[in-house]
């Protein structure tokens, strides 16, 4: 679970505000995930904390998998280890679990399994992918404005956030 303090605080202040605002809540209601990564880039797996933060729990490879023992309240993200690009499990940017429990029927006891979820990366539109690759080669995302490009497209580059 150890991270780059340097790096993680700097994914938490590009983080947009309704996403800062979404935080950890109770650990009242369990949920047993085993997040499965679908794609061919490495994954890395984020739950945010109660006070907002990304906590960094592990890098996915290609085609590989993570067990978590979470809570309903508790999001996860799921970013391209590289490009820091935004994927998703059930075409969600942020993840809630579900009860360990939903929809059963629980006569005695029970041993919780883990639910598979699996992380894809989005369908994005030609002009949002577009503005990813333009932003990926630029040194600073104030170099957008240098563009020689419609203004409104400067501006969707420059504040273009993974």
């Amino acid at each position: 679970m150890a991270d780059d303090p340097e790096q993680n605080e700097w994914e938490n202040r590009i983080q947009p505000a309704r996403q800062r605002l979404m935080r950890s809540q109770n650990s009242v209601v369990h949920s047993y995930v085993r997040f499965m990564n679908r794609t061919q880039r490495f994954v890395d797996v984020y739950w945010l904390t109660y006070h907002g933060k990304r906590q960094k729990y592990t890098t996915l490879k290609p085609g590989s998998a993570y067990k978590i023992n979470t809570y309903v309240t508790h999001p996860w993200i799921f970013r391209d280890a590289e490009t820091k690009a935004k994927l998703v499990v059930n075409s969600e940017e942020v993840y809630f679990p579900r009860p360990w429990n939903e929809g059963a029927k629980i006569e005695g006891p029970v041993v919780p399994c883990h639910v598979t979820e699996y992380i894809i990366i989005p369908v994005y539109s030609l002009k949002d992918r577009a503005i990813q690759i333009v932003r990926s080669q630029l040194r600073a995302p104030e170099d957008a404005y240098l563009l020689d490009i419609p203004q409104t497209l400067r501006t969707a580059i420059a504040e273009f956030t993974t």
